[in-house]
């Protein structure tokens, strides 16, 4: 009998053991972040320490990434087309603004009002641009600038100047030195397209991007890649958000790099997070997004690695959405709310279009690059009209039509082949001298 009570007794540490690790295994989060690694890294070791001592638990976190933000959408909306209740994830996090716009407009994304406490230290904007949703679906986390990373030595290398605005580098003396990312995978890359279109105008605009594209060395998915082809000498300045610019500056030092905003031709926009419909986790995704709002991560994305408050291996090199973090800074940086930008960006236009510009960017010049490049030396040769190779199959006035009817595969795939065809006769036609 007393054997027996003792193998009842033991069985039952045992279940309660098992009970133990099965509540300690559900508490979870599930993140989609197009975020690099180092910060994806020095979140998560702060995020833990933070809800150990809120819950006195510990919670594991699973990240998914499909290599870019904007691949990362398109995996999210997939997922929510399969089921659209839910997708299993609970927090988008990173990826700027233009995501959290389409999410919020498909209804992806649900309310969730912070504390009052931290509502009070974040202003409501930035320069004109929210700094959250007035539906509480996203909050900035950080804020981000778009500019252009240059290698200093190898602009002194070929005999070309910093560049100030984006079409300086479509200039002769860039051809097959500029880095370009395809904004199909990359957010950051989109938002630098939609800048140049929206500070430039529809035609000048593409023609910018265009040459831009004819003048790259390549044109890679990521657009770290890009900076980290700058950073080496492949490319002598590139398209970049500020974070990839100022980790390369850091490695390679102000006096071989620098990273340029061009005058009136940019914006400071948040880079984001919300909680997505049907989060399996909700209460967790809940604490993270009031911990990412802390003044104790907000100090992680801006300190250097290795300071008093700062991440432990890697410097993030961003800014932060909290004005009060930039007081006690123990390095100068651009304080965003003290700067002036004298271009007024329609977000709106941008979250409309999202697809559109990205598809276009693809047909007038990514997918048939080798081709462009071949024949902008024919232009820049002067062999080739300039007219002809930057015209292009798509007016401004068709854009209403195309943004309504774009989410239509059949009627979007045969707008591109058309425009996929047209492109390249226009090349070929600049080969061959007609």
């Amino acid at each position: 009998m007393k054997r027996k009570n003792k193998l009842f007794t033991i069985a039952g540490i045992f279940c309660i053991f098992l009970i133990s690790e099965q509540c300690i295994a559900e508490e979870k989060l599930v993140i989609i972040s197009p975020h690099w690694e180092g910060v994806k890294i020095e979140i998560e070791d702060a995020f833990k320490k933070y809800y150990k001592k809120l819950k006195n638990s510990d919670i594991k976190i699973e990240w998914i990434d499909q290599g870019g933000s904007s691949d990362d959408l398109k995996y999210v909306e997939s997922l929510f087309k399969k089921n659209p209740e839910s997708t299993g994830i609970d927090i988008f996090f990173g990826g700027g603004l233009d995501p959290y716009l389409r999410l919020k407009e498909e209804g992806f994304l649900i309310p969730f009002r912070v504390s009052e406490k931290i509502l009070k230290e974040i202003p409501p904007f930035c320069n004109g641009i929210p700094n959250y949703d007035k539906d509480y679906t996203w909050y900035g986390i950080v804020l981000s600038s778009f500019g252009i990373l240059c290698n200093k030595k190898v602009l002194e290398f070929i005999k070309a100047s910093v560049p100030k605005k984006w079409n300086d580098l479509t200039l002769p003396t860039y051809y097959g030195w500029v880095g370009v990312s395809d904004p199909r995978h990359s957010g950051s890359m989109h938002m630098m397209f939609e800048i140049i279109l929206q500070s430039n105008g529809w035609e000048k605009g593409w023609e910018t991007i265009i040459g831009i594209i004819a003048n790259s060395t390549s044109v890679p998915a990521s657009a770290s890649q890009s900076a980290k082809d700058t950073a080496i000498g492949q490319n002598a300045i590139s398209l970049c958000i500020d974070s990839y610019a100022l980790a390369q500056i850091e490695v390679n030092g102000v006096e071989n790099m620098c990273f340029v905003l061009p005058e009136h031709q940019t914006v400071i926009n948040p880079d984001c997070a919300g909680i997505l419909k049907g989060a399996p986790n909700l209460e967790n995704a809940k604490i993270f997004i009031e911990f990412l709002l802390t003044d104790e991560c907000q100090r992680l994305w801006m300190y250097p690695k290795g300071s008093e408050g700062g991440p432990k291996k890697y410097s993030l090199n961003r800014l932060a959405i909290k004005p009060s973090v930039y007081e006690n800074n123990p390095i100068a940086t651009v304080n965003p709310y003290k700067e002036k930008l004298e271009f007024s960006f329609d977000f709106k236009l941008a979250s409309q279009r999202w697809a559109l510009v990205n598809d276009l960017a693809g047909v007038f010049a990514i997918d048939c690059a080798p081709l462009a490049r071949k024949a902008y030396k024919r232009v820049l040769e002067g062999k080739c009209d300039r007219g002809k190779f930057f015209s292009i199959c798509v007016k401004q006035k068709q854009q209403d039509e195309l943004i309504k009817n774009w989410k239509d595969p059949v009627f979007r795939n045969k707008k591109l082949s058309q425009f996929l065809k047209c492109s390249i006769e226009k090349y070929k036609a600049c080969l061959s001298g007609k």
